[in-house]
């Protein structure tokens, strides 16, 4: 019985995410997810062409090219446009369901506007995200734009949502089996606002987000675990997955050493197990310099990186720029910046998260010593949450880096963003929890309560995201203005009386589920200790 309600309670919360992920990916309007426009022009040129754009061809059909027009997204030499930067301005919108151009774009797929490239703003990305996208592309080729757009975010929800699930299993696993914890986490990634704004629209960062948190996930696996074939075929899969699916997922290479060669090196019980090290060291080393010779992967930029790189520069430019901007924009963009980088929280709310953030910090650094004092290394799953601090850490530097190296030598900067550390959002959620929670005693229940408030606050703080994009984008209130305008350049299944269900669903949903939450209580302890 209990068994049957822990699994109706997980249900209830995955449903809740995945009822309020289909809320954001029906209320922001078209190409104003981040690069929307470049990726579904991939997906649109994959479709057409049966390939990836190269370099220097036209590559963005004049279907999309026209309504980027008429919607005023279409960006300038500088990449900018009519939003960017302007959180006052507003389309154009009318007093019916239908916008003023909607029946203009939506004819365009009637011709032979969707086959014709007239322009160059489509990504470059590695292909695995957009072969799956130009299926669900292709099943609805006959449909207008609107219908193809929300049917390939509809698969990035989808993406989105395993993304959460695994999230669960990792809080599974570094929690054993204790389910507020573990749904904490999930509540954390899952409703965390800017997380779901950049995983919903068509962006291949919800595959490599899935992927980056499978891979995680399998590490730890083997970390708890121990090796076997089983993991070791899963690790190799993902790896090779994650790999091909965005170019910065290279570090993944040796994260996977690390594991592999300290994993090896605990659990032998061979004799010859330094030589044996040694061996998969050299292996290893092997492997990484024929993917090196063959230009496999993004390993090809290290003869570039090495032949300019300047250590004076490097260090110059990291306490110039790079610390004051992770600081001043990286982290406040982390919890949520919209309207194409326009609009954020007001600076209380800010100052509210930045709190919690240095307190759970600090919070975690009191864990990490008290466990290292009590000789807990030994423990497989404290060696897991070190693992997942060194990658966090390597993915930071490996940015930074790049960053850095990117502006060096052809002076463009990446202008590098809070949700490009999305990949290891379920790291640092994880570190709030435990950071948050150690902060609190168990006497009175303390430690149940602040656990439980911190998910109440993402909640919260995921509504008022909501709240804020709706007045952004819409004149809202009142509510039924808000219908009419929203409705407008979506496909008929998103429009007036359907949009006003999957709200209401939503809400009872989630005040479903929140009563749940608030009265469970594992029979398992509270905290991640021994």
């Amino acid at each position: 019985m209990h068994n049957i309600k822990t699994q109706k309670y997980i249900l209830l919360l995955i449903i809740s995410i995945f009822l309020n992920a289909l809320m954001w990916l029906v209320l922001v309007p078209i190409w104003h997810f981040p690069d929307e426009q470049s990726h579904f022009g991939q997906v649109a040129f994959l479709s057409e062409t049966g390939r990836n754009p190269k370099d220097e061809e036209l590559d963005l059909t004049d279907e999309i090219y026209s309504s980027e027009r008429l919607l005023g997204t279409e960006r300038d030499n500088f990449g900018n446009n009519k939003f960017t930067f302007h959180p006052e301005y507003k389309i154009e919108y009318t007093d019916s369901l239908v916008g003023k151009y909607e029946a203009s774009i939506a004819a365009l797929s009637k011709t032979g506007a969707k086959s014709t490239f007239v322009d160059r703003e489509a990504a470059r990305y590695p292909p695995l995200y957009y072969i799956f996208s130009s299926i669900v592309y292709k099943l609805f080729y006959q449909q207008d734009l609107f219908t193809r757009v929300f049917a390939v975010r509809f698969c990035s929800l989808v993406l989105f949502l395993l993304n959460v699930y695994i999230a669960y299993k990792i809080g599974l696993l570094l929690f054993e089996n204790n389910k507020l914890l573990s749904s904490t986490l999930t509540i954390l990634v899952g409703f965390q606002p800017m997380m779901v704004f950049s995983n919903v629209g068509v962006n291949s960062d919800s595959l490599g987000n899935l992927l980056f948190t499978a891979f995680l996930f399998i590490n730890l696996s083997i970390i708890s675990s121990g090796i076997s074939k089983k993991r070791l075929l899963i690790l190799s899969i993902i790896s090779l997955l994650t790999i091909n699916t965005k170019p910065q997922f290279i570090i993944i290479l040796p994260s996977v050493f690390m594991l592999l060669f300290f994993t090896f090196f605990r659990d032998s019980k061979l004799k010859h197990k330094y030589q044996l090290s040694f061996l998969i060291l050299l292996i290893f080393l092997f492997f990484f310099y024929l993917l090196y010779y063959f230009r496999i992967s993004s390993l090809i930029i290290i003869d570039r990186f090495l032949a300019s790189f300047d250590l004076a520069s490097l260090i110059k430019f990291t306490f110039e720029y790079t610390i004051p901007h992770t600081i001043r924009e990286v982290l406040p963009w982390y919890w949520g910046v919209y309207d194409w980088l326009g609009v954020t929280y007001p600076r209380v709310i800010h100052r509210m998260i930045n709190r919690i953030v240095v307190i759970a910090f600090f919070g975690f650094g009191y864990w990490l010593f008290r466990n290292f004092k009590e000789k807990k290394w030994r423990d497989n799953i404290f060696q897991g949450v070190i693992f997942l601090i060194f990658v966090n850490i390597l993915y930071f530097l490996a940015v930074s880096v790049y960053d850095w190296w990117l502006w060096y030598t052809s002076h463009y900067q990446l202008g590098v963003q809070g949700r490009y550390f999305f990949p290891l959002i379920s790291v640092h959620m994880l570190i709030l929890i435990v950071g948050w929670q150690s902060i609190f005693p168990n006497k009175w229940r303390l430690k149940l309560w602040g656990t439980k408030i911190l998910g109440i606050l993402m909640i919260t703080l995921n509504l008022y995201a909501v709240y804020i994009v709706a007045k952004t984008y819409y004149d809202f209130p009142p509510f039924l203005t808000l219908v009419i305008q929203a409705s407008q350049y979506k496909p008929w299944f998103f429009k007036g009386i359907f949009l006003i269900g999957l709200w209401s669903v939503f809400l009872i949903t989630l005040v479903k589920f929140l009563s749940e939450y608030i009265r469970h209580r594992d029979k398992k302890r509270i905290n991640i200790d021994k």
